[in-house]
Order: C-alpha cells, then structure tokens, then sequence
C-alpha cells in the first residue's frame, strides 16, 4: 500500500505535467510533446484512444535507446504506461544544443512537412538511417519536423521513433540499400543510386542475400565519405 504522502507527491506533479501539457512543444498525429517537471528533459505522450498503445510506445522507446546509444536521438529515461491505454516517454531535451531544420511545404503550404531543404541534412540522415539498418533498426517517417540539427556542426539529430521496427534477412539489406541510394540521391548522384539499388534488390529477388548484404555495405561505405 502506498504512503499518502508518495499519492499526494505523484499529484502535484500531475498538476505541473497538466501544466505543461497546456504548453506543449509540438504535437502529432500519435501524441503530444511538452516540458517534464524534470529540467533538461521532455516528455511525449500519447493521445487517448489515438493510434499508439502503452505496448507501441515500450517499443518505440527501445528502438529509439538503440539510437541514442549510437549518439542520434534524444537519451531517453524511461516509459511510464498508464490504465486507461496511454503511455509517455520521458527523453532527454536537446533545445539547448539543436535548433530545427528548415523543410519543404506541401501544397497548402504547411512547413516541415517535407525532406529538409538542406542536401548537408539528407545525406548525414542518410547515414545515420544506414548505421541504424546495420543495428538491425529501420527508421521512417523523416521529414524536416522529426529531424534538428546541431547548432555548431549541423550534425543531425533523430526524433520520432514512432514508424520504426526491427528488421533482419532481406528486409534489413533493403533497408541498408534504400538508406544508401537516398544518401546518393541528395549528393546528386542519381545515376549512382538507380545502379547500386537496382544491383543490391537483383541479388535479393535472386536469393542472393549474402551477396546483397556485401554489396549494400560496400555502397555504404562510399557514402560514408562524402562529406
């Protein structure tokens, strides 16, 4: 049983959560990102009845460790999953080091909702998006609005693991593969990338994964030099 005064401690820090969740640092379509209570932290959290689930956000937060560990997300600090069918992610807030990278717009002329304008910021994604496929981890969904750069390198960082699984066997080669061919597109080397990602996806239709698997490292590590 629990002391009253550990109920009467997790309240008035509901009510500056409840505070903060007021003020939220942005929002979308699985929940919403606010301040913690904690300082140097944040907090996402999902809606209720929305599409994440207590189980989702577990796993979007061990995902999203395996890239933190790496240096490219946010650390996180732990997963707190609730009742009524939400949970949150506590993480590490990188404001004071990252700022936002500028992205395309969509027809309506909503910001952030495209790839970074920044060709700099695609290929350092892309690269980082193949060392998380070599870690067996696919990342998606990495538009302008889940990426900030560091204020001093540009260097970026990865938000949002919420579209993210495990993959392994072909499924982890192909992931390398289009990684790599996107890494080449935004260098401009479109010629390049139709080559090698129709190279590395001939070898797996054939069966072939091994092979697959070393030509896409090898295409890989080509991207890794440029600069």
């Amino acid at each position: 049983m629990r002391k009253a005064g550990d109920v009467f401690k997790d309240y008035i820090r509901e009510r500056r959560l409840s505070a903060n969740r007021s003020q939220p640092i942005g929002a979308g379509t699985y929940g919403i990102v606010y301040a913690s209570d904690i300082p140097g932290n944040v907090i996402k959290q999902s809606h209720p009845g929305g599409y994440a689930t207590p189980e989702s956000m577990t796993k979007e937060a061990d995902l999203q460790d395996v890239a933190a560990l790496m240096g490219i997300s946010p650390r996180v600090h732990g997963v707190e999953r609730f009742p009524e069918g939400t949970a949150r992610i506590e993480m590490e807030d990188v404001r004071q080091n990252y700022e936002p990278v500028k992205g395309e717009g969509d027809a309506f002329g909503q910001a952030g909702v495209g790839l970074p304008v920044d060709p700099k910021i695609n290929i350092r994604t892309a690269q980082q998006l193949g060392q998380l496929a070599l870690k067996g981890v696919r990342l998606e969904d990495r538009r302008a609005a889940n990426i900030m750069q560091n204020k001093m390198t540009g260097r970026p960082m990865q938000l949002d693991f919420g579209i993210a699984g495990k993959v392994e066997g072909s499924q982890q080669v192909a992931t390398l593969a289009n990684a790599t061919a996107e890494g080449f597109e935004a260098a401009g080397l479109g010629d390049v990338a139709s080559i090698y990602r129709a190279t590395v996806m001939d070898l797996l239709e054939g069966g072939d994964v091994a092979d697959a698997m070393d030509v896409a490292k090898q295409g890989f590590s080509r991207l890794q030099k440029i600069k």
